[in-house]
């Protein structure tokens, strides 16, 4: 079926748009006058023009996911135990970690009775996505806020462990670390624990029931009895 034609009648005006074209015109020169006069204040601006990169920075938020990097506790101790969780969750499969053990005399370097003896991380694949994070047990990988990434060679975009050390030494030592997550409240916590002491009280035996429940019936058969010898 044919679609149904719309006639609209335009005015002269817009035939020859030249009234179109001035109004977009005044849009144009109201939005250059106001960005022309904040761009000659001082400091970071604060309205929607182009930042002065690098001298000009955006404040990064604390739940922002940048280059990774390998934590340490507060002994300076390594804290990741090369369990592989992080390689296991990770969509993109850029994660490589080898599980090792601390050679003799260096146990002390390390938190856990194991170590990872190779980590590397393709940050050519990665999608940031925090999933590596989320799934760590020990809390040792975290995406910090460095966004600087770029590199002259696809070598260099392939993070080592030495590397993804001295991204949280970087961090710390600029302040740049996430605060420590607070756990997770569980809902019906009472309830559960409410329901684990009914479920200790003691239970009466088969035994007891069948008792109760035979006495009941020789009860009311002498109350019945009771009342018929009263009523003769």
């Amino acid at each position: 079926m044919a679609k149904p034609v719309v006639k609209k009648e335009y005015t002269f005006l817009e035939r020859i748009y030249l009234w179109e074209i001035v109004k977009g015109l005044k849009l144009t020169f109201k939005h250059f006058t106001f960005n022309f006069k904040e761009s000659l204040k001082k400091g970071p601006h604060t309205v929607p023009t182009c930042w002065q990169y690098p001298e000009d920075r955006r404040p990064i938020a604390p739940v922002f996911r940048g280059a990774h990097m390998l934590c340490l506790d507060d002994e300076g101790r390594e804290l990741c135990v090369g369990c592989g969780m992080c390689a296991r969750a990770c969509p993109a499969k850029c994660i490589t970690v080898k599980r090792g053990k601390p050679a003799e005399g260096e146990e002390g370097k390390y938190a856990g009775k194991t170590m990872s003896a190779e980590f590397t991380i393709d940050m050519l694949r990665c999608i940031f996505c925090g999933f590596c994070e989320e799934a760590c047990p020990k809390g040792a990988i975290q995406l910090g806020q460095e966004y600087e990434l770029a590199e002259y060679t696809m070598d260099a975009c392939i993070y080592d462990k030495e590397r993804l050390l001295a991204n949280f030494q970087k961090a710390k030592a600029e302040g740049k670390l996430k605060p420590p997550k607070k756990p997770v409240p569980v809902a019906g916590g009472d309830k559960k624990a409410g329901a684990k002491k009914v479920a200790k009280k003691p239970v009466a035996t088969d035994g007891k029931k069948s008792k109760k429940a035979a006495s009941k019936p020789q009860a009311e058969e002498k109350k019945a009895s009771e009342t018929k010898r009263e009523e003769t």
